[in-house]
């Protein structure tokens, strides 16, 4: 049985009473943490058993959140890169045990040369950020991220340690994504095409 919600004005769903908890603790967020506006949706077992949303999306007009609104995601985008280059491994396009030079002849510079895919996807490589200014023009034009990637000098010997590759790693994947892709297509474009747009996806 759904339980509609009734916590807090603007909040609107349901949960499946079970998930009575899920209700309440997004109930809180508003009432006690000064949430602005989000969604909740839960599948538990290939069912959907909370549906929740609220808020504002927009605080300067107000505009409410609706059962629809897209939000960032931030590094959860990484689960999304990391499908894709799991489609490109199953393609045949890269294997996570060769040298990511292999597919990326310039990437072996500075003391790269023998950084593995599996090594760069698991944060091994030392190449957490940049050391040249990496703006919204330098990203978007992957010939000149590519180049100040290739030039990049990580921070320890492969495989040695391991830190979030927080900010770089998408520009990493993304690039090495185009590089084996057949149509040179980047990251993005290879996730519409092959898994969001097959799958009805919006993301």
């Amino acid at each position: 049985m759904s339980a509609r919600m009734s916590l807090h004005p603007g909040i609107h769903g349901y949960a499946r009473g079970d998930f009575t908890a899920v209700r309440q603790a997004f109930a809180e967020n508003f009432s006690r943490r000064r949430e602005l506006g989000a969604a909740c949706c839960v599948y538990y077992r290939g069912e959907r058993v909370v549906d929740l949303w609220g808020g504002v999306r927009d605080k300067a007009t107000g505009a409410p959140w609706e059962r629809d609104t897209m939000a960032l995601v931030f590094s959860a985008t990484k689960g999304m890169a990391a499908v894709t280059v799991a489609l490109a491994h199953s393609r045949g396009w890269l294997d996570f045990d060769e040298r990511v030079c292999t597919y990326w002849p310039e990437f072996a510079q500075n003391g790269k040369e023998r950084i593995t895919v599996r090594q760069l996807l698991a944060h091994q490589a030392g190449l957490f950020g940049f050391d040249e200014p990496v703006d919204a023009g330098v990203i978007a034009d992957p010939d000149r991220l590519a180049a100040i990637m290739a030039r990049q000098r990580p921070e320890w010997a492969p495989g040695e340690r391991q830190a979030y590759h927080a900010i770089s790693l998408g520009f990493y994947q993304g690039e090495l994504v185009r590089r084996v892709d057949p149509q040179h297509r980047t990251l993005g474009q290879v996730f519409q095409d092959e898994i969001a747009t097959p799958l009805g996806l919006e993301f």
